[in-house]
């Protein structure tokens, strides 16, 4: 097999030159598996998938343990899946057992400082860009990071949480519960993605109470009940004053907690997860929000 490959199959022939000292051109990453183990199954491929996005300074030696017990005594192997990474003929560094991809791109990193950003820091840059683009207003721009993000990593659930946000600030309501929808359970972005289709719902009330100037109007002229001082918080949510939401839900469940089938915590509930326990606007009001219903 040719040195300069980057994944390749190795045996107790060919390990010296292409592995030792390969390893004075360009790191080695050796991993030893055996076809029975199932934790080999499993960062088999995150360690190839990892070592392609490195560039041409990292290479991946895969050795057998079943066929090549020479070497994995020689290495000192005592379970598997075991990844010792070797520089310049020596150890530089080892794990056991499958480790998470982002800790394993973040130890090669340390053992290849010319390599590349990986797919997924690409994505995240990309995905912190678009915020800044939406802070500033710029949708468009913000779309287009957000989609580029997508074309890196399909599987990064923040840049399709950041492109539901554009859509529901462009009011393309349709397009955020499809956007949504692709997001798994079980995982912060989903929270966020139900936060933003009850933003939906804020937008739809809003239009049933005859929308944000109407409600207003009934709130100025004190004949707003506890569901004109719902609707004008889901009013003023759509509209992004979520400290004025927060006020009026709040003062909702402070005179009848069970308010719609607790449809003002909720709405709370979402605001929090949209922008984050620790912004500014939230506050204190999750603590206040426990004492008082709890």
């Amino acid at each position: 097999m040719e040195v300069k490959s980057q994944i390749m199959d190795e045996d107790s022939s060919n390990f010296e030159e292409v592995v030792l000292k390969g390893s004075t051109e360009r790191t080695i990453v050796v991993d030893f598996w055996a076809p029975w183990c199932g934790p080999c199954k499993t960062l088999g491929p995150i360690l190839e998938d990892v070592v392609s996005t490195m560039g041409p300074g990292v290479a991946l030696a895969k050795v057998n343990v079943d066929d090549n017990q020479d070497l994995a005594m020689a290495f000192r192997v005592q379970g598997i899946p075991a990844v010792k990474i070797v520089k310049d003929g020596q150890l530089a560094d080892e794990f056991t057992g499958a480790l998470p991809r982002e800790q394993i791109v973040e130890l090669l990193q340390r053992h290849v400082p010319d390599a590349p950003p990986s797919e997924d820091e690409v994505a995240g840059d990309l995905v912190e860009a678009g915020r800044n683009r939406i802070d500033t207003g710029d949708l468009a721009g913000a779309a287009s990071l957000f989609e580029q993000a997508l074309q890196t990593d399909d599987d990064n659930y923040a840049a399709w949480i950041g492109l539901a946000r554009v859509r529901l600030l462009e009011n393309n309501f349709d397009q955020v519960g499809e956007l949504v929808a692709k997001i798994e359970q079980g995982t912060i972005e989903y929270d966020q993605g139900q936060a933003l289709l009850k933003h939906v719902e804020f937008h739809e009330l809003c239009e049933k109470a005859g929308g944000h100037h109407a409600s207003a109007e009934r709130l100025l002229a004190g004949s707003a009940d506890l569901e004109g001082h719902y609707q004008y918080g889901c009013c003023a949510a759509a509209n992004g004053d979520y400290a004025t939401a927060l006020k009026e839900w709040f003062g909702v469940i402070e005179e009848d907690r069970n308010f719609l089938d607790g449809a003002a915590k909720d709405a709370m509930v979402s605001v929090f997860h949209l922008l984050g326990r620790h912004h500014p606007v939230v506050e204190d009001y999750p603590k206040r929000l426990y004492r008082l219903l709890y």
